[in-house]
């Protein structure tokens, strides 16, 4: 899609707005998201059963900031409004701190994107030609646990078990005997994720978590954001907002499916669960400051070398798994490493990503040429068809660009 000038010079405009305009104009646009919000809250409460939603928009790095929230942190009418420091789940935004993790350790010579499974996880012959490339552009084949009767059962039964790695790993490995189908091109699985995360902790002789922490969190003063690979800490739990599970969808391996197997987790408060499941593919808690934060370092070249930030951006053609440019109108949506990029309608072509777990989203989308970025964050895992917090970015965004006129 090609974009006006007008639309082009947004990014000039923006900066001026909020830099040397009236201060009564910042407080309008202020004003504006923050009725923007609290208009989102009010109509999608129901639909989406969210009772909260968070925003930062920021203008270049490190220039103006809007934040603003709307909503309280749960359904009880005891419930705080949230707040600055109220924390979300980040789902697979988060699988750019593994890309991270990786890319820095190929940076120091530690492992190659082209290395195998079999080079560093011995233990799944099944998979010994899979390189870490295609572990993180998802095009490994390999199924996807998240998707399986096992850890359906697992979040039903025994919300709070810690998992590990491996255990989650176990749940899709190949055994002979009703195997799940192997995907070819592009597939989305989690376990490719997972897998990355235990071949970086083998590489580097430390712990995945201690990698994250090391390599993202304390490198980057991320203050807001926590990782565990099990049960999290109080002082996190106590401001984390209370996530509601509302998702009727089939899993990707329940064929004429009548009933998905997580109905039984439908309407629960999911926020006490163990995030164990989710790991390296997504198993990071943040606020929207800290995201917003996080992901203009990786998109401004801060986090690896040139040689792995070129890596870090070559995408694949969601449609057919092969390397691709750009995203164009015959291959709209593309992911990289950990990223995905694609024609967002009259927004255009855009880097972005919507993180999910059982009750969390975190959707970011970064407006290249404006140098602007909004992040969002809420409390709910809605149907697909019910889930538009999208259209609150559209609506952000319409925002600004009118303020920058």
């Amino acid at each position: 899609m090609k974009l006006s000038s007008g639309f082009v010079l947004l990014a000039v405009a923006i900066a001026t707005a909020f830099l040397a305009a009236p201060r009564t104009r910042a407080e309008n646009v202020t004003a504006r998201v923050q009725a923007a919000l609290a208009a989102w809250v009010a109509e999608r409460a129901t639909p989406e059963k969210i009772t909260g939603v968070a925003a930062y928009i920021s203008f270049g790095d490190p220039g103006p900031a809007i934040e603003a929230f709307s909503g309280k942190v749960g359904a009880d009418q005891h419930d705080p409004p949230v707040r600055q420091n109220t924390l979300f789940q980040m789902g697979s935004t988060s699988k750019s701190f593994t890309v991270a993790v990786i890319l820095k350790l190929e940076a120091a010579g530690e492992l190659s994107l082209d290395d195998t499974i079999g080079k560093w996880l011995p233990q799944y012959p099944a998979w010994k030609d899979v390189s870490i490339r295609r572990l993180l552009n998802m095009t490994s084949g390999i199924p996807n646990y998240s998707e399986t009767e096992t850890l359906s059962r697992e979040w039903v039964k025994e919300p709070t078990h810690d998992l590990t790695a491996a255990e989650l790993v176990r749940i899709v490995y190949p055994t002979g005997r009703n195997d799940l189908p192997a995907s070819h091109g592009y597939y989305y699985s989690n376990t490719n994720y997972v897998l990355a995360g235990m071949i970086a902790a083998k590489a580097a002789g430390r712990s995945y978590r201690d990698l994250v922490h090391q390599m993202v969190i304390d490198r980057f003063g991320l203050e807001s954001t926590f990782y565990e690979s099990g049960t999290y800490p109080t002082a996190v739990m106590d401001r984390l907002a209370r996530g509601y599970f509302d998702n009727p969808a089939c899993a990707d391996y329940q064929p004429g499916c009548k009933e998905s197997w997580n109905r039984p987790l439908m309407g629960r408060d999911v926020s006490g669960m163990s995030t164990s499941w989710a790991q390296a593919a997504g198993g990071a808690i943040a606020n929207a400051r800290d995201v917003n934060r996080w992901m203009r370092a990786v998109f401004g070249g801060h986090v690896v070398p040139a040689r792995q930030q070129a890596e870090w951006m070559a995408l694949v053609s969601i449609k057919t798994g092969e390397p691709i440019a750009d995203v164009s109108s015959d291959n709209p949506r593309g992911f990289s490493l950990g990223l995905s990029k694609a024609i967002l309608g009259p927004l255009g072509a855009q880097w972005f990503y919507q993180g999910e777990t059982l009750g969390y989203r975190t959707l970011y989308v970064w407006f290249e040429k404006q140098n602007l970025m909004i992040t969002l964050q809420t409390n709910s895992q809605p149907a697909t068809d019910a889930d538009k917090l999208n259209a609150l970015v559209g609506t952000l965004y319409h925002i600004v660009e009118d303020e920058a006129k």
